[in-house]
Order: structure tokens, then sequence, then C-alpha cells
């Protein structure tokens, strides 16, 4: 058998053929009354892709009802691939009160898997508080996973002291499962030296995207993009319009007297609490400056949006590693990014973008500016 560390994927799907492989994740899967599983769009096209190299798949998760069924795929059966129920809340007391329910669930879980895979995060409390000490104390193999860490205390408040002692609870929790994990998986450097340090050889950094090779432009092709942009130069925010996105960051920015002289606008593209602001901003400060646009489907007709603009702007203000950088990059487009930890290792300044200060307004109209 090859080492380890020159495995490639072929390898890893044999060592791995006939192993009860249990995921665990905060993301719900949908039953209909015939017992049809559905997912979101985004997640079954994530998921399906470990049926690659997995033959008997687990996924133990929060389940709903199926409703209208919009924006959803079916699971199609007898893939290797099964769901099984966390019992869950939509609030703490909710989770509280189906705690003893939820140890129940995962124990049956992990006791029938030879490998469980979980994380750390979710709400209201994360599966991993109640999965990955049970996977410990079986023997079982346990593989971490951290994508992003939006526990952490971020931004400029006001933070409560909830939020802080979730936040504390929540990396504690994370740092002891990263210690006591066979593999820890993290999609940046900060995050393997923040929760495992000295831990490098039980640990890999692999950044989160879903680009394929067929999606990336050739130079060809990316000249071609570059001559057919139009004027006025536009640059592209595509996330989900929260605070952590750095949203009202940016409509903090466009709003100033300075910003008048601006030659750009900004589209913003998404869905999340922070739309009705962006569209009143985009009312007030009129096409030139700020656009709120429709969502596109993830795939051929997101990135076909994504090639048209002169830039995409990233201002994030927590530490995540956002797979937008790698959608912008397939499309040679350069990137205006929070100077972050995710950020920091994939935007290389002045070369396939700009970096700015987080949380900064001043900054970040500063590099639109320039």
């Amino acid at each position: 058998m090859p080492r380890t560390d020159d495995w490639g994927f072929d390898d890893c799907a044999t060592s791995l053929a006939g192993c009860r492989y249990l995921l665990v994740v905060p993301i719900p899967f949908f039953q209909a009354a015939d017992g049809s599983v559905w997912l979101d769009d985004l997640w079954h096209r994530d998921l399906v892709r470990h049926l690659d190299y997995l033959d008997d798949l687990t996924v133990l998760a929060p389940r709903e009802p199926l409703g209208d069924g919009s924006g959803l795929v079916m699971v199609e059966p007898g893939s290797g691939l099964r769901f099984r129920a966390l019992p869950w809340g939509r609030s703490m007391a909710q989770a509280a009160l189906r705690a003893p329910a939820t140890v129940l669930a995962a124990l049956r879980a992990v006791r029938a898997a030879d490998i469980v895979h979980s994380g750390v995060a979710g709400w209201p409390l994360p599966p991993g508080l109640f999965v990955n000490p049970l996977a410990v104390l079986l023997g079982k193999p346990l593989v971490i996973v951290v994508e992003s860490a939006f526990w952490r205390v971020s931004g400029p408040g006001p933070h409560s002291r909830k939020d802080r002692l979730r936040a504390d609870v929540v990396e504690r929790l994370a740092r002891w499962s990263a210690r006591k994990a066979s593999l820890a998986v993290f999609t940046h450097e900060g995050y393997r030296a923040s929760l495992a340090p000295g831990q490098d050889a039980r640990s890999i950094v692999t950044p989160a995207s879903w680009i394929d090779a067929d999606d990336v432009l050739d130079m060809a092709q990316a000249a071609a993009a570059w001559q057919a942009k139009e004027k006025p130069v536009r640059v592209l925010l595509a996330a989900r319009l929260t605070e952590g996105k750095g949203i009202s960051l940016l409509l903090d920015a466009l709003s100033r007297p300075e910003a008048q002289s601006l030659a750009l606008a900004v589209d913003v593209i998404g869905d999340g609490p922070l739309r009705p602001a962006v569209a009143e901003a985009a009312a007030r400060l009129g096409p030139d400056r700020l656009r709120l646009l429709d969502p596109v489907s993830y795939g051929a007709p997101f990135l076909t949006l994504m090639r048209g603009y002169h830039a995409a702007l990233v201002p994030s203000i927590t530490d995540e590693q956002p797979r937008i950088l790698f959608d912008a990059a397939a499309q040679a487009v350069p990137v205006l990014a929070s100077d972050t930890e995710g950020h920091r290792g994939l935007v290389d300044e002045g070369v396939n973008g700009w970096r700015f200060a987080p949380g900064d307004p001043a900054a970040l109209l500063a590099t639109l500016q320039r």
C-alpha cells in the first residue's frame, strides 16, 4: 500500500470501500409524505460529490417537512445515501428541551458508523456538541471540518454577553474537537493555527470551492471577456446579505459625500436580512451608484454574470474564506477584499486584487476609488 501522503483520489476511494461513513451537519433535509428526501440545490451539489468515493454514506441532520419544494432537488433513491433525523429546535430553549432525544439519536448513529465526519458550529446548538464526544468515547475515528468560524464575535458590535458566551463555548468545543480528531480539515491556515496548533500531522488545509476545471477561462477566453466588458465600470458583490458579509460597511461607504466622485458603480446580488436596507440605499443613491439585482442560479448563469464585471467586491468582516474568491478567479475577475485571514492567502495585492482594512468604510471607499 502506498504512503498516505502519496495517495491519490482512487487510493482514498479504495481504502473507504464498504466503510460506513456518518456525516453530521446542521443543514436540514426535507422529507415528503412518500418518504422522498429533498435538499437545497447547492447542498445537493456538494453532498452527491461525496458519493464519488463513498458507497455507504449516512447523513445525520435536522429534518423538516417538505413544503412546495421550490429551490429544492430530490435525492435519487438507491444511491448509497441515507438520512437520519437529528431532533433539533428553532431556539435555544427548544434545543435544550430536545437535548435528551438528540443525544439518543446521535448515539445510535455513531454506534452504527465506522467513521464520523462532523463539525463544531450550528444554531441554536452545534450538533458536534453531542456527536464529537460520543465519537471519541466510542473510539470511532473522528473527522472534523471547519469551513468558517461564524460563531466568533467580530465587527464593531454591540455584542451581548450571550453572544460572547456562545462564542467562547463553541471556540472551546472547536479546539477540543480538533485536538481529538483523527483528521482535522480547515479552509485556511489561520483556522489551523488557532484551532489545531502543532497538529500539522493530523490536519490539512484545503480551500472550499465549487469550481470545476471546465469553469475556468483560458487565456484567450479571459482576453475576450475583458474586451466584451461594458462601461461604466461596475463591481459585483455576491453574498448572503448579512452584517458579517460587510453589507452595512458598503452602504456606509457609498453614502459618504466622497463617494459622489466615484467613477464606478456597485451591483449587489443575494438574499438575507439586510436586503431591505440594500433596496432602500439603492433607491436613494440611484443605479449609477448602487443596484440590487435578483439572485441567479449558481453554476453557468452565475459565472456568466460574474464574467461581465470589472471586479468582485468581498468586504467581509469575519475570518471565513468565501467561495466567491474562486468564482472570480475562474472568470479572470480581480477581487477587492477586506484584509482578513480568509482572504489574505488568496488575494495577492496588486496581482489578482487589492485588500483593505476590514470594517473600515473609508478604506473600502478608497479602494474603490483606487
